[in-house]
């Protein structure tokens, strides 16, 4: 995606506005197009400043807020994390020892969708893993949310296993970004489509 001025990159504190702003739109519209449901909440200012804060970019053992921007208008926003929720099993994965970037509440604002926006920051991600020799990268989705479940496939995103976590269905994704050898550390890259 050949944009001038699109960029990749960590949030930074003068972001948190516009992380709360776009989370907030986005609901709204997901929210109007497909009902209402666990994607209508908001994230409040302070909680974002927080996990900015509280960044790890050098480990990602905490969750780590990117920004996708346009000059210096945030288009959209993602956490990433080797901590895995409690909820993911490893035996739901392909490779239940090897380590994973997980991700976390992808945003594009509602007026970017559609355009490339979301596959870009996902390539930013499974960039970071691969930067980072993380072999997988893995997420979950509502199960309800038909848009999210096909922008994943679409972007070669294998659904793994389908669950409930407190009465809510999630898909579980994974793509390897990395090939792994047989103790599931990281061997040679692996070109995927």
């Amino acid at each position: 995606m050949a944009i001038k001025g699109l960029r990749f990159e960590l949030a930074e504190r003068i972001h948190a506005r516009a992380i709360e702003e776009m989370r907030r739109h986005s609901a709204i519209d997901l929210t109007a197009r497909l009902g209402g449901g666990h994607w209508s909440g908001f994230t409040r200012l302070p909680s974002i400043r927080e996990r900015i804060l509280n960044a790890d970019p050098a480990n990602l053992r905490r969750l780590t807020l990117y920004v996708a921007c346009i000059d210096h208008r945030v288009i959209g926003s993602v956490a990433v994390s080797t901590f895995p929720p409690g909820f993911w099993h490893r035996s739901y994965w392909q490779d239940p020892s090897a380590t994973a970037l997980g991700v976390f509440n992808l945003v594009v604002y509602p007026e970017y969708q559609r355009q490339g926006f979301g596959r870009f920051i996902m390539c930013g991600v499974e960039d970071l893993a691969r930067e980072m020799r993380i072999p997988f990268v893995r997420l979950d989705a509502y199960s309800d949310n038909p848009i999210s479940n096909s922008f994943y496939r679409s972007i070669g995103y294998e659904v793994r296993r389908e669950i409930e976590v407190r009465l809510v269905g999630l898909t579980l994704f994974e793509k390897p970004v990395l090939a792994t050898d047989r103790t599931g550390h990281p061997s040679e890259y692996r070109s995927h489509g």
